[in-house]
């Protein structure tokens, strides 16, 4: 088991990790750009949202194709590119006392037209991730989810996690073209966000402690479908919590 690691260690090893991608990235011209809290986090904070306990990147899928296999080979040796047991590949320290710091990197991939085909490959994906979750804290969902947490996790028994990961990722990537995309490995809602080319294409630089990196030039837009026109503002004391540590 891993030390409790205080977000003050957890941001200093993130931003090691951080700096080791971002390194590797533009010295093989592999494009990325921060997402989610982590892109709030360079507008609103130029660094860390003081409450974040994770570092959030997104490329396409053949920036991601190239990186995963640059990046071991390439990477401080610190650090390692690993899916461990989530369908999202992270970057992480090989100390396991720094476990509890890590970056997880999303996938930009194609969607089916809207409709029925659609539908079916976004439950396809999210059935697979219920298959695919370990050591659920079933207190933090609704009862209907609580349930649909069990069944898809009874249903991935008979499965091994080599299997299931495969799967994910054939699913993934059975569209390969469209001018409609999403994280295909994003949990719950991010998922379901409906991105174009043209968001993404264009990069900047961005402030993030101490450091620049590259952020969407439309990063308004991006920002304002994850979190609302008001993302500016920071929430209420009360939901300014880590996502994945109790501190």
């Amino acid at each position: 088991m891993s030390k409790e690691l205080t977000l003050d260690e957890i941001h200093e090893e993130l931003t090691e990790q951080l700096r080791d991608i971002d390194a590797v990235c533009r010295r093989h011209q592999i494009p990325y750009n921060l997402m989610c809290g982590t892109l709030l986090g360079s507008v609103r904070h130029q660094g860390f949202i003081p409450w974040d306990d994770d570092v959030d990147l997104l490329m396409t899928r053949d920036a991601f194709t190239r990186f995963r296999q640059i990046y071991p080979q390439e990477c401080d040796r610190r650090f390692e590119l690993t899916y461990l047991d989530t369908w999202t590949p992270r970057v992480m320290n090989r100390d396991p006392e720094k476990a509890a710091a890590f970056t997880d990197l999303f996938i930009l991939d194609p969607l089916p037209p809207e409709g029925i085909r659609r539908k079916m490959h976004l439950l396809h994906l999210h059935l697979l991730q219920g298959m695919m979750k370990k050591n659920v804290d079933y207190s933090r969902f609704s009862l209907k989810n609580r349930i649909l947490l069990r069944v898809t996790h009874l249903m991935g028994m008979p499965f091994s996690y080599a299997w299931k990961a495969r799967r994910y990722e054939a699913v993934s990537t059975r569209v390969r073209e469209g001018r409609d995309l999403h994280m295909s490995n994003g949990a719950f809602e991010l998922m379901t966000h409906v991105w174009h080319p043209e968001q993404f294409e264009k990069k900047i630089e961005g402030p993030f402690e101490g450091m620049s990196c590259l952020i969407p030039e439309k990063y308004d837009e991006v920002l304002t479908v994850l979190f609302g026109p008001d993302y500016m503002t920071p929430p209420p004391p009360e939901e300014r919590v880590a996502k994945h540590l109790d501190v």
